[in-house]
Parts: C-alpha cells; structure tokens; sequence
C-alpha cells in the first residue's frame, strides 16, 4: 500500500473517533441536572398561611314544623303536655264482599311495647272512624285536626288501663256497625272504609307504642295490628270468623308553647321542632382552603328529655340554601354526636357548611333530631344558644388556609 493511502485511512480512523467522543460527551451532558432542576432546589409553590381560631354563634332560632311520622313504631296516649295519636286503616281488598252479612262481633288487637309517662297513671284512648282518605307518608298532626278529618262525637271503641308491662298485647272491641261497612261494597259517595284514629282521653297520662304492619319482620303477623271479625247471614247460620292484619298505620304528636326559654334551642322529635344556628365567617377571604370546621354544642340536662323507645340521642344538621324557606337545603347533611368522655358537649364536624359560606350566601345551618328517634319517640334535645352565659355558647373551631 502506497504511503498516501495509509496516511488517508489514518486521517479517516481520527475523525471517527472524535466523532464518538463527541456523542458521548453530548450524551453525558444531557443526563447531568442543571442548578434549576437539582433535586434540593425550590419548587415554585404558592406560599400559603394555614390559621386558627374559635368563633361563637350570632343568631338562632326554634321553630315548628309537623312532619309525617310513619316510623316502626306507633305512639298513643298523653304524657305532660305531649299528646300522640295513631290511625290503621285495614285493607278493603282482604275483606269478604258481603253485603247482607251482618257482623255479629269484631275487635282490634294491638301489640304495645314499652311506655313513658306517670307509671302509676292510667292509660286510656277512644277510638273513631275517620271520614276522609289519608296516607301513612303523608299524614301530619294538622291533617288530622282539619274539620271533618273523623267523628268526633261517635266513639267506635274504647280502652283503659294501667302502665301494663313493657310488651303486651290487648284486644278492644270495635262498633259492629262501623265494621259491617267495611265489609259492604264501596261505591263512590258511600267508601266509608278510611279506618279509624285512636285518641287519647283527657285523663290518660302515659304514652304507649304499639308495633306497626310490616315490622318487626313479615313471619311475625301475630305483633302487627289485627281485627276480628265474626259475621254472618242475617238469619243466624253459618257464621265465620276470621282475622285479617293487611293494613297501614302510622302516629302523629303534638306539643305547644315548647320553645319557652330564651337561651336554647330546640330539637323535638315526632312534632317536629327544628333550629336554625348563624355563624358570621364574613371575615375568611373568598376562596380561602376550609381544612377543617368543627361545632361544639352544649345540651341542658334540666330540659332535654329521652324515652324508652329509643336509645338515639344524635340529631343532623344541613346547610340552609335559602333565607325564606327552611325546607330548602344541602342534599348532604351531618350527624351531631356526643363527644367522647363528655355528657354534655356535641360535636359536628361542619367543613361542608363553611365551604359553602365562603363561596354563596350564608343562611345557616339547620338542626332537626336524629334520623333514627325523629319518627319513633317524642325524644327533646335542647342546646344553648347564643344567648347563654359565655362558656356556654356554640362555639365552631376554624382551621383555613390563605394565600399570603
């Protein structure tokens, strides 16, 4: 090989291999981090500023809403200034279409559970037929006192006695001849078939429960509401007897001039009285971050009053959406619970309700009685408002954060 062409292959070689060293070198600079993008340097984060603080109520109110309480439970009878009533109203379709029977006996039986009251007062109620068509979901106390709703002044049935014990059954006797119209054809003037309304007499002092159609489970008919009856042919032979449980029922209550002292706010089940509770967070900047809101609520053990028939002693609180009408509020809501190691202090976590204060109008939150007791019992919780002594006060504990 001449000297020139081993001299150009040389030359060739080198410049491969500064080539090389060149890739390299470019590829080793690309996997080094620069200054800006070490890991120890400083992320661009806005700085925020995470605060604390407690602030108090500024206004509440009590007031009183009926509701229907179609619950498992069917209450009856007085109990201070308390007054519950019940209605069933069997199935028309269960009965036998007889219209020239004649109904020669019939009575009602009804499982009662436990009882709140004056123990050695008595228990008493009326029964009587009502006159229109209701509806165990949407019946209330005011339904029932409408002119017209039933017979005032014709007694069907009537019951009397002690406290009794805690479960009992008893069995009153029922006017033959509302009954015999149960059985007879309805047509559209003559439907007298709307049940009946179990009605407390002025002497009665204890509040009964009995169990309703359906509960505690459909294999135990023989604690549903029954009715006996023995009818007949108009001469005398053949009679039948038989015992029919179809029906729906359900209870209403009352109590008046509940909310009397100033400094509390009331939570009535099976009326139903409800609060509303102001908090003033006009002062967090909009759009803050709400990391955590919690209430605190003291209970007055001199008013609050639980029964025996249920052992639920928390209430639910909802965000109100609008400033004339109560019913209107967030679909999600909360539940109060006593906190724990206290007897008289309730806490609610309220992060949802300050959220949306700082973004819409603020109208308070709304308290009604727990999900549980509200269509059960005549249970009463009572808490202290803004207008009781300072250390009593509804207090909501605040942590937010803001931009600095």
């Amino acid at each position: 090989m001449s000297d020139s062409k081993i001299r150009g292959r040389a030359l060739t070689l080198a410049a491969m291999a500064a080539g090389t060293a060149l890739v390299l070198t470019i590829n080793g600079c690309s996997d080094e981090p620069t200054a800006a993008n070490a890991p120890v340097a400083a992320l661009p984060l806005t700085n925020l500023s995470v605060r604390d603080t407690t602030i108090v109520g500024t206004g509440s109110s009590t007031y009183k809403q009926f509701i229907a309480t179609n619950g498992a439970v069917n209450l009856i009878g007085r109990s201070g200034n308390y007054t519950a009533m019940a209605l069933i109203q069997f199935s028309t379709t269960s009965f036998p279409a007889r219209d020239t029977a004649l109904v020669f006996g019939a009575s009602l039986t009804l499982r009662f559970e436990t009882w709140f009251g004056d123990s050695a007062g008595q228990f008493s109620f009326n029964i009587y037929r009502v006159s229109v068509p209701w509806g165990e979901s949407t019946v209330t106390w005011d339904t029932v006192q409408s002119p017209g709703f039933y017979e005032q002044y014709t007694v069907r049935g009537s019951y009397s006695a002690g406290a009794g014990k805690d479960t009992q059954s008893v069995t009153i006797p029922l006017d033959t001849a509302m009954v015999r119209q149960w059985l007879a054809t309805p047509t559209s003037t003559t439907n007298t078939s709307y049940g009946i309304l179990l009605v407390p007499t002025s002497g009665c002092s204890i509040i009964r429960g009995f169990n309703e159609y359906g509960y505690p489970s459909t294999d135990s008919t023989a604690w549903f509401p029954t009715v006996q009856i023995i009818a007949g042919s108009p001469t005398g032979t053949p009679r039948d007897t038989a015992v029919y449980s179809t029906c729906f029922d359900t209870w209403v209550g009352n109590i008046e001039n509940l909310a009397t002292n100033p400094q509390l706010i009331y939570l009535q089940s099976g009326v139903d009285y409800r609060s509303t509770l102001l908090f003033d967070v006009s002062f967090i900047p909009r759009g803050a971050v709400i990391n955590s809101a919690n209430l605190l609520l003291t209970s007055d053990p001199a008013t609050t009053r639980m029964n025996r028939f249920v052992a639920d002693s928390t209430f639910q609180l909802a965000t109100s959406l609008s400033q004339s009408d109560r019913t209107v509020q967030d679909v999600y809501s909360v539940s109060g619970t006593m906190r724990g190691g206290t007897l008289l202090t309730y806490s609610v976590d309220m992060t949802r309700p300050v959220q949306i204060w700082n973004r819409l109008p603020n109208y308070g939150v709304t308290l009604k009685p727990g999900v549980v007791s509200e269509t059960v019992s005549l249970q009463l919780l009572t808490f202290f408002n803004e207008k009781a002594p300072p250390a009593l006060r509804p207090r909501l504990k605040l942590k937010y954060s803001v931009v600095r």
